[in-house]
């Protein structure tokens, strides 16, 4: 599937697009609230297209701008106030989406 029509990302996906290590990921989700990847039953993140783009941003501004992260964090966008509601709702339909291709797979 081609990059543009993928709405979900593991995080080797992301390190790859951004050209950073993965800890360095993992770094900048602990110190950016506004980035919270979901998580599967595995443990993996999977990031949004949302959460590509503020690391995008983060990424510019660091590397680029040679901005310190806690000017970063003071440039970079607010989430919206929903941003929980959609994360929980997106995580159900993940988890419904993995169920339908396990019955699928059970039946093939």
């Amino acid at each position: 599937m081609e990059e543009s029509t993928k709405k979900y990302f593991k995080i080797g996906e992301v390190s790859e697009m951004l050209g950073v290590n993965a800890s360095t990921l993992r770094f900048w989700e602990k110190n950016f609230p506004q980035i919270n990847p979901m998580k599967n039953k595995k443990g993996d993140r999977i990031y949004r297209l949302t959460d590509i783009e503020l690391l995008k941003e983060i990424h510019y501004l660091t590397y680029s701008k040679g901005m310190r992260l806690s000017a970063v964090s003071k440039k970079v966008k607010k989430t919206p106030a929903d941003t929980d509601v959609r994360k929980e709702l997106t995580q159900e339909l993940l988890n419904l989406k993995q169920k339908l291709l396990t019955i699928k797979e059970q039946i093939e």
